[in-house]
């Protein structure tokens, strides 16, 4: 088998797969690099995390110890499509850009992967993966909101990319917000479109995250309106874990209860597709980025088992 144009071998895909099982004809997950940065408020350099999350992958290991399995096989590969050139585009151009990069691959059979830099990439993937599934339900992991109307007067900020998705009609469920605005809070409160879980109310009485998660997992489970796109914004896990954020916040998500939740995801309403968005690369610290690129592969294999459970 030879690569088609526009794919990626074994030295640049993800988790540096050799064919076979890079191979787009017969790979059921594609990753789709979209490197989109031009409103970071605080720490640039998110353009840099998709090519630093695919190169730190290359040291993950395959085995799947608690599926007891190797995702990639059981997915039959992952393909990665090459990188996006926005080719200077911002704001909505660039989200249109993204859109029409993801959309060609979407209902094709393929579980799509978007990596993105700041979080307004996630939008023009959003849109693809809803004009295909019109009951499409948003869950967005995830520190902050989102949810401003306008951010320093921009409609397209990432601190703004939730009000455009609710903005499209779609379905939205917060999970693990702890800092936000009194005009999101507005917004949350003028809509029953929006379900957010913040950060402190899935805290234990001792401030911890893991072991609490059986509680409230289902909640969210429950506030699903239908199949699942996972937005996940790194910052919506504790910084211990990812340091190297655009914009950083103490207080996130757990790594098991992170996998749980998209568990009880997979196995529930099902989740369609996702992107990964907002890791800031810090030179010389590769533990954030392996860090996601771990996650994004453990993620691929609790998906494929709740397409299993379906």
């Amino acid at each position: 088998m030879t690569l088609p144009a526009g794919w990626e071998g074994y030295e640049q895909n993800f988790l540096g797969l050799d064919e076979p099982w890079c191979h787009p004809d017969q790979a059921g997950v594609y990753v789709l690099p979209a490197p989109y940065e031009h409103t970071s408020s605080y720490v640039p350099g998110s353009d840099k995390g998709p090519s630093c999350i695919i190169e730190a992958s290359h040291q993950v290991e395959f085995y799947d110890e608690v599926l007891r399995c190797e995702p990639y096989r059981e997915w039959g590969g992952i393909a990665t499509v090459r990188s996006l050139d926005l080719d200077g585009k911002v704001d909505g151009n660039a989200v249109e850009a993204i859109e029409h990069f993801v959309r060609p691959h979407v209902r094709t059979g393929h579980f799509l992967v978007t990596l993105t830099g700041e979080h307004t990439g996630a939008l023009g993937a959003i849109r693809a993966h809803a004009k295909s599934y019109p009951d499409l339900c948003v869950v967005q992991i995830d520190a902050h909101g989102d949810l401003r109307h306008a951010y320093q007067g921009n409609l397209f900020s990432h601190a703004s990319v939730m009000a455009r998705v609710v903005d499209d009609g779609l379905p939205l469920v917060q999970v693990g917000v702890r800092s936000i605005s009194p005009e999101e809070i507005e917004r949350i409160n003028a809509t029953d479109r929006i379900s957010t879980f913040f950060a402190a109310d899935l805290l234990d009485p001792l401030g911890r995250y893991e072991g609490r998660a059986a509680r409230w997992i289902p909640e969210v489970v429950k506030a699903c309106r239908g199949p699942v796109y996972l937005t996940f914004d790194c910052d919506g896990l504790d910084a211990s874990l990812v340091p190297a954020l655009g914009t950083p916040e103490p207080g996130g998500l757990g790594w098991y209860d992170t996998l749980n939740l998209v568990s009880a995801l997979a196995n529930g309403p099902g989740i369609l597709g996702m992107d990964i968005s907002e890791i800031a690369p810090i030179e010389g610290f590769v533990a954030p980025q392996f860090c996601i690129a771990r996650l994004i592969y453990r993620m691929l294999g609790r998906i494929k088992a709740g397409r299993r459970v379906h």
